[in-house]
């Protein structure tokens, strides 16, 4: 729904906010290429010659809404601080909590754009590799591990885990089970697996 004459932001840093916030609404439901400026202008109640003015072009302002977004992410990253579930955990809670970027990222990616383009910096996966590291240097983690090997893996299992759960849920049939019981099994593997991690003996 569009803003009405009334909702119409003035001045250079409400435009600004109204056209980021219709931007990755529309980016993150339709995706960048299926999204005009125009459509956006409407959706932020400004007109189009505005969003050309302060933003550029369109590539611009999908540049700007990611780094907007992966800002937010890292900030809430660092807010929760150090806490026993380590960094991926933390991170994983982002995604539930901020899912258009990933959103966004996803339709980014099957529209065959080049991310690296868009986004030359990734603050929270940044963040993830540094604690990594610090965890390799306290003895937690295998140090013949490749910090920045094992943020990936972990970024797209749980990534994939978000979008993707569940279809993984009905298909194996853990979907049929009470959540708890679930639960507890998806929680020992991922023990399991996370244990792969340790020095060895």
């Amino acid at each position: 729904m569009n803003r009405g004459e009334a909702d119409r932001p003035y001045g250079a840093e409400a435009v600004r906010k109204a056209v980021i916030a219709a931007a990755i609404e529309l980016f993150a439901r339709q995706g960048p290429a299926a999204v005009s400026i125009r459509q956006i202008a409407a959706r932020a109640g400004v007109n189009h010659g505005l969003v050309h003015r302060h933003f550029g072009s369109k590539q611009a302002l999908l540049t700007m809404v990611l780094d907007e977004l992966s800002a937010d992410l890292a900030a809430a990253d660092l807010a929760l601080g150090p806490d026993r579930e380590g960094a991926w955990s933390r991170a994983f809670r982002a995604t539930r909590k901020q899912n258009a970027y990933w959103r966004i990222l996803g339709h980014i990616m099957l529209e065959g754009q080049a991310l690296s383009e868009l986004q030359p910096d990734f603050p929270l996966i940044r963040s993830m590799v540094a604690a990594t590291t610090a965890r390799q240097a306290e003895g937690r983690i295998d140090a013949a591990l490749d910090p920045r090997a094992i943020t990936a893996l972990a970024t797209a299992f749980s990534l994939g885990w978000l979008m993707f759960a569940p279809f993984a849920l009905v298909a194996t049939g853990l979907g049929d089970m009470p959540p708890a019981e679930r639960n507890t099994k998806l929680a020992a593997v991922w023990r399991k697996l996370r244990g792969g991690l340790r020095p060895p003996p």
